[in-house]
């Protein structure tokens, strides 16, 4: 049956600074293993939006919180690191909490024009020959690295290009949904079809990552939108509106009465609309996971929230292992 993932990004509101977003972090993960999610993942992101410019560090305290639930990332960015360093972290993760640490790495920017140039290191391998190499170092069992079970690695990706190299490294994919406004099974199949075992995976296995604005009150919902499309927007702010900041923000803001069906980038609406949305959606990919993120600046309506993407996707409803 499909696996559950709770994926946040880390984001920053008005009135919790980058502090109070990692520490609600850690209570998202905390409730997420309440709820039965099979995972808890953070994403790797830089800017004055952000709180999780280090997920390593997060995913820790996420682990030290929880008791049985795999904690992890969507997308360590692999191109701004060493192999090996990326690779002890983890392992030391891993030997701290056996059996429950997730690596998924990633190439996306995750972070502005000018941020980017400060991790971009001169002389770096090319992508695909750092991924070799934290394989080969999670593998060898050398001395850097004692002999240990190595996290579960995962690539994630938008298009065909991690795909193909998903599939080539015989790793599992996350398909990141959220990045396209139409469906793209199509990148999920060349990855089925071209996968080849790797040391780390014998056969092919797809997480679909997607986004919802989701709330029992049509109301909240509308202000869930608002505040997505405010956080398109908010190029130079320090924070994303607040849950009080989009209720005085929301009446400014443009928007449908209802949202575009054919728009998948985000799945939106009360708990019926959303439930038929992500069943066609999970229909279109018959993915092993599904990975949810939302935008809602409010820590007790993100949970609600989780909790009815629980209750809506068949699957096991207590943490299982590797």
């Amino acid at each position: 049956m499909m696996q559950l993932t709770a994926f946040d990004q880390v984001l920053v509101y008005g009135g919790t600074g980058p502090a109070g977003a990692a520490r609600e972090s850690v209570r998202l993960a905390v409730a997420a293993e309440r709820l039965g999610y099979h995972r808890f993942w953070v994403a790797e992101h830089h800017g004055a939006t952000s709180g999780c410019g280090s997920p390593e560090v997060l995913v820790a305290a996420a682990a030290a919180a929880t008791a049985g639930i795999r904690v992890g990332t969507a997308s360590v960015l692999l191109p701004h690191y060493a192999p090996l360093k990326v690779a002890t972290t983890f392992n030391l993760l891993e030997r701290l909490h056996p059996g429950r640490i997730d690596l998924g790495i990633g190439r996306g920017p995750g972070a502005g024009e000018s941020v980017t140039r400060l991790l971009a290191r001169e002389g770096e391998a090319p992508y695909h020959e750092k991924i070799e190499q934290l394989l080969a170092h999670l593998t060898a069992g050398t001395d850097l690295l004692p002999d240990s079970t190595p996290p579960q690695l995962w690539l994630t990706g938008a298009g065909a290009g991690g795909a193909h190299l998903a599939a080539h490294f015989g790793l599992p994919f996350c398909f990141a949904q959220f990045a396209h406004g139409v469906p793209r099974p199509e990148i999920v199949e060349l990855y089925r079809e071209k996968f080849r075992p790797g040391p780390l995976g014998a056969v092919p296995r797809v997480a679909v990552a997607v986004r919802v604005a989701c709330a029992d009150d049509p109301g909240d919902v509308r202000l869930l939108r608002a505040g997505l499309a405010l956080g398109a927007a908010a190029v130079g702010r320090r924070t994303l509106p607040s849950w009080d900041e989009l209720h005085a923000l929301a009446p400014t803001v443009a928007l449908p009465d209802a949202a575009d069906p054919a728009d998948v980038s985000v799945l939106a609406g009360v708990p019926a609309e959303v439930a038929e949305r992500l069943a066609a959606l999970t229909a279109a990919y018959t993915p092993d996971e599904l990975a949810v993120t939302t935008l809602c600046p409010d820590l007790d309506l993100r949970i609600r929230t989780f909790e009815l993407l629980r209750a809506m996707v068949p699957g096991p409803v207590a943490p299982v292992g590797r």
